[in-house]
């Protein structure tokens, strides 16, 4: 039995939501599109809009690319979003979709209709957006688009029937990191050859389409769209060779699944990676939640690993039985309609699918046993079976990663073990609390690193050493995809990897500095920042940008972790200016961009400024460098006086702690 918890599979397996979609969807081929209301299972309200499906064969055969993908972001500004989340870069490669979706998208995607869908979700109502053919891919963009414009709208789904691929492998990250994955739902029958057609050459099926588009389209428009009794009563066209035509989509739906499955193997191959440009297969990938339907029910598969197997080898199986139906199951989904709300179950746990008849004993499996077998993915089918078991193994293996990761985390604050020492980030911790603590004479945390005088400062860079190979090791797994795709957008792993970059990339500066790196190899910003901050900060920028509001996780330390690199940038500059290395007009712009970033901090209350002028610290040398004139004329004089002020009565205090202004 499929969960009917709000948003998730359930809403897709309703009777009435799906024979709404259904309706919509064969009601838009006559008008072009539709509206209608529903009412599901629980008694709320669902507005379902339906895009048609018509398409001129055109946008198959005359396309600049090979599979007829262009960016998502071309001449437009509706899925901002839609980039490669593992790059820490800008600009970042955009996602890229099926250029004669896009182009549909935007004629019927018209500021009144936006005005009215935006106008329902706020006065609290449902919207479910549905098509058939390339309305689906339609629906899927619309649903897009509104998702960007309300990132945490939960009450906005798609239904898409028979049109189930349509972005690249970009577009369906960045939907998974954003977690929107459950708000889509692609219907899939077990011998749609449409289905799988984006997986082949638009020049391999640009002439079959050109004869079949104007079937599906005109028989679409004949059917009774007040029923879901979708009869097929027309032979598919004579002068089409079927057997080519469907041997060519499996050929290269068959290139596809080698590929993806070879790619996943570990340890990863790295000869495969290599060689995927010169392949040149299909680029679309899936996303979403997938039912999977025969005449005799359905298979709903949230793993989308398991998609692209299913896709090739159901329509394998069906090409054996009859090919006629690969033509003819692009208008049967009303036929199929009654068989899926009442037999559909959701295909979990796929790294133990059974590979005999004895290990499928629990009545539960039974059942699963007999949709696979229905869908030609039964016992008999062993290379079927293996690429699902290996894609179970593939998210089990995520799950593991993120397991073994969060605890490896936990134990860097707090061993689970009394007999462990203290973990490295609790030890950081009390070191820079120790450092800032001017009742015994703290020369701040950053100088006091710097100096390396201590045996704290000693063991602090070890635990440095440790927390930069874990941070590596997370970063390198979100970029090959070992982690799940919204892994930097969990609110756990935000805040511990901010907190780990302000406490300890001020640490990883101080020891550039110290041994004089950067005459050799260049300042540290623009020469040596390691990749594993810069991805670390894009995980807290894009969370912001998704929360539309700037955050202080980790109130009283400097929120800008770099902060010690521009300090030394513009000491050294007045170093070289004084030996004449710098012409003095330069190093006065610089050191004026220096103060005004400095008192931005400052106002925005970002900067830990007591702790900046504590003791004989570097940034306190650079001021003092200035000439009485030049710090009285400073945008910082007042704000500098004050903290050390501060400092001085902190530092009288028989007891207590340090203060630190705000």
């Amino acid at each position: 039995m499929i969960s009917s918890r709000h948003g998730g599979p359930g809403i897709f397996s309703q009777a009435p939501v799906l024979s709404g979609a259904l309706q919509a969807c064969t009601a838009a081929y006559k008008c072009g599109g539709d509206k209608r209301e529903i009412t599901t299972n629980s008694g709320g309200r669902i507005t379902v809009l339906g895009f048609s499906g018509n398409l001129d064969g055109k946008d198959f055969s005359q396309t600049p690319t090979k599979y007829g993908d262009c960016p998502i972001n071309e001449n437009n500004d509706f899925f901002g979003s839609m980039v490669d989340g593992g790059a820490w870069k800008e600009p970042r490669k955009a996602a890229r979709v099926h250029q004669g979706a896009l182009k549909k998208f935007f004629q019927v995607w018209t500021d009144v209709l936006q005005q009215q869908v935006v106008a329902a979700l706020e006065s609290g109502e449902t919207i479910l957006f549905t098509g058939h053919s390339i309305g689906g891919a339609i629906a899927t963009l619309a649903t897009l688009a509104i998702l960007e414009k309300r990132s945490n709208c939960t009450s906005v789904f798609c239904i898409s029937f028979g049109f189930p691929l349509i972005g690249d492998e970009v577009l369906a990250r960045a939907v998974r990191r954003q977690g929107w994955a459950n708000q889509f739902c692609n219907v899939v029958s077990k011998a749609d050859i449409f289905s799988r057609i984006l997986l082949a050459p638009c020049v391999s099926v640009s002439q079959p389409l050109q004869i079949l588009l104007p079937y599906w389209i005109e028989s679409m428009k004949q059917m009774d769209y007040s029923s879901t009794d979708m009869p097929m009563e027309e032979a598919p066209p004579e002068n089409l060779d079927i057997p080519q035509f469907i041997k060519t989509v499996l050929h290269n739906a068959s290139a596809v699944v080698n590929y993806s499955t070879a790619a996943n193997m570990e340890p990863t191959n790295k000869v495969i990676e290599a060689l995927r440009p010169a392949l040149k297969i299909s680029p679309y990938r899936p996303f979403g939640y997938y039912m999977f339907c025969s005449s005799s029910g359905g298979i709903l598969v949230t793993n989308y690993e398991a998609v692209l197997p299913m896709l090739y080898y159901t329509l394998a199986a069906a090409n054996e039985d009859q090919a006629e139906a690969c033509i003819t199951e692009h208008l049967g989904y009303g036929r199929l309609y009654p068989g899926v709300i009442t037999n559909t179950v959701q295909l979990e746990e796929l790294s133990n699918l059974a590979l005999s008849h004895h290990a499928a004993a629990s009545s539960s499996q039974r059942v699963i046993e007999t949709r696979l077998d229905d869908l030609g993915l039964g016992l008999q089918n062993a290379r079927a079976r293996l690429a699902l078991r290996a894609a179970g193994e593939v998210q089990k293996q995520i799950t593991e990663n993120v397991r073994m990761q969060e605890e490896e985390l936990e134990n860097f604050d707090m061993p689970k073990r009394h007999d462990k020492e203290a973990g490295p980030m609790r030890v950081l911790r009390f070191y820079r609390d120790r450092c800032r603590d001017s009742n015994s004479g703290g020369s701040g945390y950053y100088d006091a690193f710097k100096s390396q005088r201590n045996e704290d400062d000693f063991q602090a860079n070890v635990k440095r050493l440790k927390l930069a190979s874990f941070w590596d090791r997370i970063v390198e797994m979100v970029e090959n995809h070992k982690l799940p795709d919204d892994f930097q957008c969990r609110e756990k792993w935000i805040k511990a990897g901010t907190e780990y970059r302000l406490l300890v990339e001020p640490l990883d500066i101080a020891n550039y500095y110290r041994l004089g790196k950067h005459e050799d190899s260049g300042h540290y910003l623009t020469s040596a920042r390691p990749r594993r901050y810069s991805m670390l900060q894009k995980w807290l920028e894009d969370k912001e940008l998704r929360d539309s509001q700037k955050q202080v996780l980790y109130p009283g330390i400097t929120q800008e972790s770099y902060f010690w690199a521009y300090v030394e940038e513009i000491s050294w500059c007045m170093k070289s200016a004084s030996n004449g290395g710098e012409r003095p007009h330069d190093v006065r712009a610089k050191c004026d961009e220096f103060q005004s970033r400095v008192k931005r901090m400052i106002d925005m209350e970002v900067l830990c400024l007591e702790e900046v002028v504590m003791g004989d610290s570097t940034f306190l040398k650079w001021w003092n460098e200035l000439s009485e004139e030049d710090r009285r004329g400073s945008p910082l004089f007042a704000d500098i006086s004050r903290a050390q002020q501060a400092i001085i009565e902190n530092a009288n205090r028989p007891t207590g702690p340090f203060v630190f202004l705000k």
